[in-house]
């Protein structure tokens, strides 16, 4: 018997039980996360104006499910931050790959467009978030194990939900049940980095209908191939794996021809298709012709620490930093350990070639070469002109470099 969509809700097994759920604070003032590019890894202050935040985690260890509440004082703003998959998480894998679709109850839909009250939603997510979600909302709405306002967010302050890959998933249908539910707050923005397709267009339609759309921003790597998922219906999934292990080297190169050879599942859509903000990333395809939309090229791409460059690119060369009146978004913030970080992350693509008008001599071309595996940075006259490439996987005596520099091949 399939469950009506006010049962999805709350499905069988998976009550929001609010004792499997550990709570605590971290000792940190600053907002970290790790920049990598290549080779290359720092650690980068992601919000260097604000000095006094308090971080606290909320996490599942069942099932490997971790929200993080991000409060300051000073700028009264709080983000509510879902982590993404974990490489090592097999429990993580699982809730990825259950993609069979449940229809969720939503509610009215508002006046702005026709939409229905039922959206069918990735399932893995959805039951997921539930594991979560209880906490968050008490922590949105002002408190927590009953003391009002203590630990809690003030109504007054600002509020961001936001995550990376399954955690802009997760960011996303908090926003979704936020508002469906009639939480008492909702956030005033959803930002989601490199979030898959969750859900069928009902989702989207009921987003713009409710006039939604302006509050969330969508931004993915352009080839990030995550973003294209899932591609297929489960029992196609199934046939895909079972071919692969049976045909191992010819699976491989379809894989990397990519998703222009796949026909991604029309089921599937983006919540507010206008709301993606695209960037470019650090990492190439790889297959023969060193395409941007290889399938493992994009898999790479997907990591957040190849990503985080883009990330960075794309969102302090938006008109996001005029808006800032907290972080203090910059582009100094994202630099590399070496050569020149503004140049490097407007060419982070391979082969991205560019003229260097002080380079009048070879000798003056080589100066600023720095090609080996951590910097990458190349440079080489040709026709009396020194051109550069960067790249952490492509060097100048790459067997299509000559390919580039002729115009025969675009990367």
């Amino acid at each position: 018997m399939e469950a009506t969509p006010r049962q999805a809700l709350q499905p069988k097994g998976t009550e929001r039980r609010l004792d499997i759920t550990r709570h605590a604070g971290i000792n940190s003032k600053k907002m970290l996360g790790r920049a990598k590019h290549g080779f290359r890894e720092r650690v980068v202050d992601l919000c260097p104006r604000i000095s006094d935040w308090e971080e606290y985690y909320l996490n599942d260890d069942a099932e490997n499910v971790h929200a993080r509440v991000y409060k300051s004082a000073h700028a009264e703003v709080a983000v509510v931050s879902f982590r993404g998959t974990q490489a090592t998480s097999a429990q993580n894998w699982e809730i990825d790959s259950d993609i069979a679709m449940l229809p969720v109850e939503l509610g009215a839909p508002g006046p702005h467009k026709t939409a229905s009250s039922v959206a069918n939603v990735h399932e893995g997510f959805f039951l997921e978030l539930q594991r979560v979600l209880p906490h968050v909302r008490k922590w949105v709405e002002g408190y927590i194990e009953g003391t009002q306002g203590l630990f809690g967010i003030p109504s007054y302050w600002k509020l961001v939900f936001t995550g990376h890959s399954l955690g802009a998933s997760l960011a996303i249908l908090a926003a979704t049940l936020a508002e469906a539910e009639g939480w008492s707050r909702t956030p005033d923005a959803v930002i989601a980095f490199g979030a898959p397709r969750l859900a069928d267009k009902a989702l989207s339609d009921w987003w713009e209908s409710r006039n939604l759309c302006g509050k969330l921003l969508r931004v993915a790597v352009h080839n990030d191939v995550i973003t294209w998922m899932p591609f297929v219906e489960p029992l196609q999934l199934m046939d895909i794996v079972t071919y692969c292990f049976e045909n191992v080297m010819s699976c491989i190169g379809q894989l990397a021809n990519g998703p222009k050879e796949l026909h991604p599942s029309d089921r599937w859509a983006h919540v507010c298709p206008k709301s993606e903000f695209l960037v470019p990333g650090s990492m190439k395809g790889i297959n023969s012709q060193m395409e941007d939309f290889s399938l493992l090229g994009g898999v790479l791409a997907h990591l957040i620490g190849n990503t985080l460059f883009g990330y960075a690119f794309g969102v302090v060369n938006s008109d996001i930093p005029q808006k800032d009146a907290y972080c203090g978004l910059r582009r100094d913030l994202f630099p590399a350990p070496n050569c020149t970080s503004t140049e490097e992350l407007n060419d982070v693509v391979c082969f991205g070639l560019s003229h260097d008008p002080n380079g009048t001599s070879a000798k003056a071309c080589n100066k600023n070469c720095c090609d080996d595996e951590y910097c990458s940075v190349w440079q080489f006259m040709r026709n009396g002109q020194c051109w550069r490439g960067r790249s952490h996987q492509c060097t100048s005596f790459h067997p299509y470099a000559a390919e580039v520099v002729e115009g025969k091949r675009v990367h």
